[in-house]
């Protein structure tokens, strides 16, 4: 049995934390309805895992992975966290569950954690991402006396590349843009964003045009990836492309992108919009601090992960890129 929550579900993208709360707490009373009618044809205790009594001071081994993992979700959910954010907790727990999701939290072992790592398919990255967040739901139950141990915690996260992260040339930056401008608009708005700002491809998506302003770009703190508002200045590279006009679509435009290199004969490194803001941003301007607050993460992130090194002759190119035949 999985969570009750179900696989194709999806919260409202511009919902508020309390419209997210009601929506994870009214699949938690659900599932709590449920609990109850199958206690009472079984014979069983009635009592529901989303009880508001306090948890009793024994380890309460009768709840299943399930019930315990919807009872974690609504408490994320009622302390703010974002959509994003639980859908990322629903997507590894449903996961996590298949064919476990019966069995008491309180029975589960270091076998069984390891036996799911062991079957991923996806990059040590990755891994560890979905590996901390089931270190967290068993956190979680063990402050309310759902299990007594910790078993995620006993293995091991996998160790990740330190290699520099991809970044686009001048000239490969100018061929995509160049192509996506003959291609599609929209596109061209999100790409200048994301090269000229440094933004994220899930902010970019709920960043609206009222974010645009005359001097900066600004990226609210529940649009943020760290919660935190922060403010882009528009170089005259972003100015330029923004004043090609057009709206921005509402969406990551990730699965646009491999055509789109096609079209440019342009290899596609994952989040290298991002990166070559970062090394391209510091390279020009020799801050990092000022490069880090722009980016929104710290200084030490910036150097451990998104810098590049990058000559002054290149970063200069590229923040002279502009249309073809446009302003500028």
């Amino acid at each position: 049995m999985v969570p009750c929550v179900p696989s194709g579900a999806a919260l409202p993208p511009k919902s508020t934390s309390e419209d997210m709360a009601s929506a994870w707490q009214a699949l938690a009373d659900a599932a709590a309805a449920l609990h109850r009618v199958a206690s009472a044809l079984s014979g069983g205790s009635a009592r529901s895992p989303f009880a508001l009594s306090p948890p009793p001071a024994t380890v309460d081994d009768g709840v299943s992975l399930t019930d315990a993992i919807n009872l974690f979700l609504v408490s994320k959910s009622r302390s703010g966290r974002s959509d994003a954010y639980l859908r990322q907790l629903r997507l590894t727990f449903v996961d996590f569950a298949r064919g476990r999701g019966r069995t008491s939290i309180a029975e589960l072992s270091v076998a069984d954690v390891e036996e799911w790592v062991d079957a991923m398919t996806v990059g040590p990255r990755a891994v560890r991402g979905r590996l901390q967040y089931v270190r967290t739901l068993f956190a979680f139950a063990q402050r309310r006396n759902l299990c007594a141990g910790n078993p995620a915690l006993a293995v091991d996260l996998p160790a990740t590349s330190s290699e520099a992260p991809g970044i686009h040339s001048p000239e490969e930056v100018r061929k995509l843009l160049d192509a996506a401008q003959a291609w599609s608009p929209r596109l061209v708005r999100v790409l200048a964003v994301r090269y000229f700002a440094g933004l994220r491809a899930a902010e970019v998506a709920r960043l609206e045009e009222s974010d645009i302003g005359a001097e900066f770009v600004t990226v609210p703190a529940h649009k943020a990836k760290t919660r935190q508002r922060r403010l882009v200045r528009i170089q005259p590279a972003l100015r330029a492309w923004l004043d090609l006009g057009g709206e921005l679509p509402g969406v990551t435009c990730e699965q646009q992108l491999p055509e789109l290199c096609i079209r440019a004969g342009v290899p596609w490194l994952r989040n290298a919009p991002r990166h070559s803001f970062v090394s391209y941003h510091l390279a020009a301007f020799g801050s990092a601090a000022g490069t880090a607050l722009e980016a929104g993460h710290s200084e030490a992130m910036l150097f451990r992960h998104y810098r590049a090194l990058v000559t002054a002759e290149a970063a200069a190119a590229f923040w002279e890129i502009r249309p073809s035949g446009g302003p500028g």
